[in-house]
């Protein structure tokens, strides 16, 4: 994560042009980095590279002046690389699967880790003569998602799940595990910032424990006892709360007690003080109120800050509270559509931003894009996958860092949200074992 995938599978499909094949080469990549990728084409070669994203009535003005020469009666292409985006695949655009495609690159490959998901279908109706998968995350969860991608790649070296599980689904002995490396050697190249990067500036990690308020701790208790009398006080009919899904409704409460159907205070007409809801705001949650000590501090460093949370309600609430601290910020969610995000990254990477926090939903805004102008990284609540939170501190520990990049981790002590995190690491072996030691 951070090492140049880009730019040196770009190189890649030039050097293949030059030798002859001149395409046509598609790269599938994540909506927030498709800018990049057009410009980092624009930067390096020749080619001639577009984007093909957006709406119906985009993707026939692109098919209509981008796709194909007007005189070639044959439908000859104008392009050499297409680039687009995993949602595109999805969305089965026929004329994707009409073109004999001579290399594809899939940017975030782990996408692909679950063998039965559409993306893949979708990818075995396409006409694909070479495939290449960028991931710095290939192994994250079972020994089964690193099948499904070998499968991708080679399904006739890799026909049989239940064969390769046979071998190597416990990975109980080293046997297996060099066995594995052996079959891995010849389809992976692996490097590690250290490899790359001798003076990459170093990442020191923290875990801050944080207390829950006694608020959040009534309503982790009335969670935990599904006391839905007490839940359900002043919510109307339409906000009741979902009880179905109580480890959800517990990290809701680890992050913030206003994330709970109908427990956010409704706007009051009284007479209160300026920042009483602020103060409010603030004193409901354990992490939000070590936020509210920390940032200043940061602020005064003169660092620039990165947070993520899983949720985007959660990012609600921190916006909220930026806005009210007169914190200048920018954001990326689900919500955020693709030339946004860019222009977003843009204005916080400036040398001269005035821009100090970045909000950022871990799944859309963990992926491939460089924030290498923050030194700072806030994780508000940690993910079940730790390679999700793994591929969010990359953004800003990457090479070009020049600045020590440090990372906090919020964690609420003695609650569901300890247990996840240390279930979660365990994980992390997995990758240890089988790819950190080849």
């Amino acid at each position: 994560m951070g090492l140049g995938k880009t730019i040196q599978s770009i190189a890649f499909l030039q050097e293949v042009y030059n030798v002859g094949i001149r395409g046509p080469f598609l790269v599938i990549a994540p909506l927030s980095t498709i800018t990049n990728w057009e410009r980092e084409f624009n930067t390096w070669t020749e080619m001639n590279s577009i984007v093909y994203h957006g709406s119906l009535a985009s993707r026939q003005m692109i098919q209509q002046y981008e796709m194909y020469c007007k005189d070639s009666r044959v439908g000859r292409l104008w392009f050499d690389a297409l680039i687009t985006t995993f949602e595109m695949i999805l969305s089965d655009c026929p004329e994707l699967r009409e073109i004999e495609w001579r290399c594809v690159i899939i940017d975030e490959a782990h996408r692909l880790k679950n063998r039965n998901c559409k993306l893949l279908d979708s990818l075995k109706h396409m006409d694909l003569e070479h495939k290449v998968l960028l991931t710095g995350t290939p192994l994250q969860n079972t020994v089964e998602e690193l099948f499904s991608l070998l499968h991708f790649l080679e399904p006739s070296q890799f026909p049989s799940e239940a064969e390769f599980l046979k071998d190597f689904g416990d990975l109980k002995t080293e046997e297996q595990v060099q066995k594995l490396q052996a079959i891995l050697k010849p389809m992976m190249l692996r490097r590690l910032k250290e490899d790359v990067e001798k003076n990459l500036a170093p990442k020191q990690e923290t875990i801050i424990e944080v207390e829950l308020t006694n608020i959040q701790k009534k309503y982790y208790r009335a969670i935990l006892e599904k006391n839905f009398s007490f839940l359900s006080k002043g919510a109307g009919h339409t906000n009741m709360p979902n009880l179905l899904n109580t480890m959800m409704e517990l990290r809701k409460c680890c992050n913030h007690p206003y994330l709970i159907n109908g427990e956010e205070p409704g706007s009051c007409h009284h007479h209160v003080p300026h920042d009483f809801h602020l103060q409010a705001m603030v004193r409901s949650a354990g992490k939000l109120v070590l936020i509210d000590k920390l940032l200043p501090k940061l602020k005064a460093g003169g660092h620039k800050v990165l947070i993520f949370s899983q949720m985007v309600r959660c990012l609600d609430i921190l916006e909220d509270y930026l806005i009210q601290k007169r914190y200048l910020y920018e954001r990326i969610d689900g919500r955020v559509r693709g030339n946004l995000r860019q222009a977003a990254i843009d204005r916080f990477s400036k040398p001269d931003s005035d821009r100090f926090v970045f909000l950022l939903c871990t799944r859309a805004g963990g992926l491939g894009i460089n924030l290498t102008a923050a030194d700072t990284c806030i994780i508000f609540d940690s993910d079940w996958n730790p390679q999700n939170d793994l591929q969010a501190q990359a953004r800003c520990h990457r090479i070009g860092q020049s600045k020590a990049v440090k990372v906090y981790r919020l964690i609420t002590r003695n609650s569901y949200e300890r247990e996840m995190f240390d279930k979660a690491s365990l994980k992390l072996g997995l990758d240890k074992a089988v790819l950190q030691s080849m």
